[in-house]
C-alpha cells in the first residue's frame, strides 16, 4: 500500500517521515509533494491509496486537491492535516468525504496508530469492493446464460411441458409461478414469457384452469366434502375457492355436486347402484 504526504512545509514532512513509524504502519511506498501540482503527478502515476494532505498551501489548498481527485474518480482515500481548528474546513473535508481531519502538532505516536487503521480501512474497502465486481461478473455471466437458454426454442417447449406435468401432479399443493420456476431452474419472467408463447395463456391461468378441471370432477364423487375438494385442489381459504369455482363453473360447488354428483341409491334388495345428478350439463345456474 502507498502513502502520499502532501505540505508544502519541508519540516512538517521531514518530521513526520522519522517520527511514523512506518515499519509497524507497513506502507510499501511513502511519497511526498510540496504543492498540489506535484501531488497530482504523482497521484495519476502512483495511484497511492491514501493521500495525508495539509489543508492550507499556497496556491491550490488540499480541499481543492481533493476535489481533483474526486473529479478524476480516483480510489485515494485522504486526511488533512491543518493548524486550525476551524469548522468550516472540518465540514467541508467531510463533504468530500474525507477519511479524518487532524490538528497540528499531532504526536507521532497517536499518528502513526491512525495510518495504520486507516490502511485497514482501505484494505477492507478494496476487498469489498473486489467482492462487489466479483458479483456482477457472476450476474452478468448467469443474465447472458439466461438469454442464450431463451433463444433455445426446443428446450423452453420441454420446460413448459415439465411444468404442466408439474402443475397436475401437485394439486393439493399452493402452487405459484415463482415456485414453478425453481422446480425447472429459471426465472419466474422467463416462465411467464415462453408460457404466454406456447400456451397463449400465463401460468396462473393455466393452473387455475387445472384446478378448476380437478375440483370439478372430484366433487362429483360421493363422500367427497365441498372443503376436502378444495384442499384437494389445493385451496386452502374455502370461501376463496367457492368464488373462483363459481366464475369458472358458472355455478357454486354445492349446486354443481347437486346437479352432477354421482349419488348413492339403495333398491328394495338392499344393493347399492349410483346415479348421476338430475340437472342438465349444459345449464349454467349460480345461487
Amino acid at each position: 500500500m502507498k502513502l502520499l504526504l502532501v505540505d508544502d512545509e519541508i519540516v512538517t514532512i521531514r518530521g513526520i517521515l522519522k517520527g511514523v513509524d512506518w515499519e509497524q504502519a507497513s506502507f510499501e511506498k511513502v511519497l511526498t509533494a510540496t504543492d498540489a501540482a506535484e501531488a497530482k503527478e504523482l497521484l495519476l502515476t502512483e495511484r497511492p491509496e491514501i493521500m495525508l494532505c495539509d489543508i492550507e498551501m499556497p496556491g491550490e489548498s488540499g480541499l481543492k486537491l481533493l476535489e481533483w481527485v474526486r473529479e478524476q474518480k480516483l480510489r485515494t482515500e485522504c486526511m488533512f492535516l491543518t493548524c486550525h481548528e476551524e469548522f468550516d474546513f472540518a465540514r467541508r473535508a467531510m463533504k468530500l468525504k474525507g477519511m479524518d481531519y487532524l490538528l497540528k502538532p499531532i504526536p507521532y505516536d497517536e499518528l502513526t496508530d491512525i495510518l495504520i487503521k486507516a490502511a485497514e480501512t482501505v484494505r477492507e474497502q478494496e476487498q469489498k469492493h473486489r467482492y462487489q465486481e466479483y458479483g456482477k461478473q457472476q450476474l452478468n455471466g448467469l443474465k447472458e446464460q439466461v438469454l442464450s437458454d431463451e433463444e433455445n426454442i426446443p428446450d423452453a417447449k420441454k420446460v413448459v411441458e415439465t411444468v404442466k406435468k408439474y402443475i397436475w401432479e401437485h394439486f393439493e399443493e399452493e402452487l405459484t409461478v415463482e415456485k414453478l420456476a425453481r422446480q425447472v431452474f429459471i426465472s419466474a419472467d422467463y416462465l411467464y414469457r415462453i408460457f404466454k408463447k406456447y400456451e397463449n395463456m400465463t401460468p396462473v391461468e393455466y393452473m387455475t384452469n387445472a384446478k378448476m378441471l380437478y375440483a370439478s370432477e372430484i366433487i362429483k364423487q360421493p363422500g367427497i366434502s365441498i372443503s376436502h375438494a378444495a384442499v384437494l385442489s389445493g385451496y386452502s381459504n374455502y370461501c376463496y375457492f367457492t368464488k373462483v369455482f363459481k366464475k369458472y363453473h358458472g355455478m357454486t360447488p354445492s349446486r354443481y355436486k347437486q346437479a352432477y354428483g354421482e349419488k348413492t341409491e339403495v333398491d328394495i334388495n338392499g344393493s347399492v347402484s349410483e346415479s348421476k345428478g338430475g340437472m342438465d350439463r349444459g345449464r349454467s345456474e349460480g345461487v
